[in-house]
């Protein structure tokens, strides 16, 4: 794949053209991480305050007590999103489902523990963990070429 840039200064809005022979599965990716990260701004709330948060700081997203909350770099803070919702807008991205009350960010995960039996233990490079449900291994492992 050859990725090209041009600068024209005279351009008031970004503008992405891709060619390409035919619409496979890696282009639709690519087109469908461009379309989603441009509406992406996710708010969390910790001690009254709101924080800005960016993917690259988030390690999950989970249920707790019939709200969601986000483990991050900034600790644990209350969303105000669904996880369904979340799910929609990370599709196509490092953002996979686990279980029905987890999402983690593939980026920040350090290693998988295959050793339990029928279970996959996520260890993120925190150091939290988190356990991918019997329903969702056969999802995680296609994500990651298993």
């Amino acid at each position: 794949m050859k990725v090209e840039i041009v600068v024209k200064p005279e351009l008031k809005d970004t503008h992405i053209v891709i060619y390409t022979n035919e619409i496979t599965n890696e282009i639709q990716g690519i087109v469908d991480s461009l379309s989603n990260s441009q509406n992406r701004i996710l708010t969390g709330i910790k001690d009254k305050k709101i924080f800005l948060l960016e993917d690259e700081e988030i390690y999950c997203f989970y249920s707790e007590n019939q709200k969601v909350y986000a483990k991050t770099t900034k600790g644990k803070l209350w969303i105000k999103q669904k996880l369904y919702e979340l799910e929609n807008i990370y599709d196509g991205t490092s953002f996979i489902r686990i279980s029905k009350s987890c999402i983690v960010n593939i980026d920040k995960i350090k290693n998988l523990d295959i050793s339990y039996v029928g279970t996959i233990e996520i260890v993120f490079k925190n150091g939290e963990r988190e356990y991918v449900s019997r329903r969702y291994i056969s999802k995680i492992k296609k994500y990651l070429g298993i």
